[in-house]
């Protein structure tokens, strides 16, 4: 089994994938990203989820990790050294190595978690695209067709709006996101919890649709496919009717893709 971690602003995702005939998640477990948190401490975590799943950790031949956090990559490598002590692709480390194609003025910009979803796009044939991955923060990304990164959009993300709207404002609630599919009964609010959660959502998709129209404006990429990832995406795809496809685990497959064509 493959152990693949993704290391976001807010949560690592850890996840067992079996590469036996295909590339198939078995489980997956996430925790919140607390850059304080030890080597020895993630352990016990760690062996908890496995035993609970019922799986064995000795039973993981590789690790592959992606990570847009230095401090929790720190601990996530003393992990795999003093406790998995197996392979390990660290695409980080290894970004110009690692047969990803990085088209920017400096590669080492690049996230790691937007260059591993660039990989899977070509390897899952679903290139060239742009990819929206529903995260900490909103990304738009351009993969050609041969799965080059060729750059992308940042914007805030849906949770972290809704919570600088609630810590910058002295009497908006705090309030959570959900999905609001019959706009005609939705989009105007008539309390201020409604009125809060149709400015995030519509608003979302509002952002989303137009900057989709924008780039596709551009003819060269006019006909790429829309592919949504990231733990939110399914919330918007009754909305958002630009988007083709949605792989929830894009980033994670990438990772566990990286590891079988680089584990030498």
């Amino acid at each position: 089994m493959i152990l693949a971690i993704d290391c976001g602003n807010t949560n690592t995702v850890f996840a067992l994938y079996t590469t036996n005939k295909q590339i198939k998640q078995l489980t997956s477990w996430r925790i919140n990203n607390d850059p304080k948190r030890t080597a020895d401490l993630y352990y016990p975590w760690l062996l908890k989820m496995f035993e609970v799943s019922k799986f064995d950790i000795k039973s993981v031949i590789g690790v592959s990790v992606a990570s847009v956090v230095p401090e929790t990559l720190l601990n996530i490598k003393s992990l795999i050294k003093k406790y998995l002590n197996v392979k390990t692709l660290i695409v980080n480390e290894n970004i110009l190595n690692s047969g990803i194609k990085v088209n920017i003025e400096n590669p080492n910009e690049a996230g790691a978690d937007r260059l591993v979803n660039s990989y899977a796009a070509e390897k899952l044939k679903i290139s060239p695209a742009i990819i929206i991955d529903f995260g900490t923060a909103t990304t738009f990304d351009i993969v050609g067709k041969n799965g080059s990164y060729n750059g992308g959009i940042i914007a805030p993300g849906v949770n972290l709006s809704l919570e600088a709207l609630y810590l910058a404002t002295a009497n908006l609630p705090k309030v959570s996101l959900r999905s609001l599919v019959d706009k005609n009964s939705s989009i105007i609010g008539k309390n201020t919890i409604s009125a809060m959660e149709s400015g995030i959502f519509w608003g979302y998709v509002s952002m989303i649709e137009g900057l989709i129209e924008k780039i596709k404006s551009v003819d060269k990429f006019s006909d790429y496919k829309v592919v949504a990832t990231g733990g939110l995406s399914n919330l918007f795809k009754k909305s958002v009717k630009s988007i083709d496809i949605i792989v929830d685990d894009l980033t994670l497959i990438g990772l566990v893709k990286l590891y079988v064509n680089n584990k030498n």
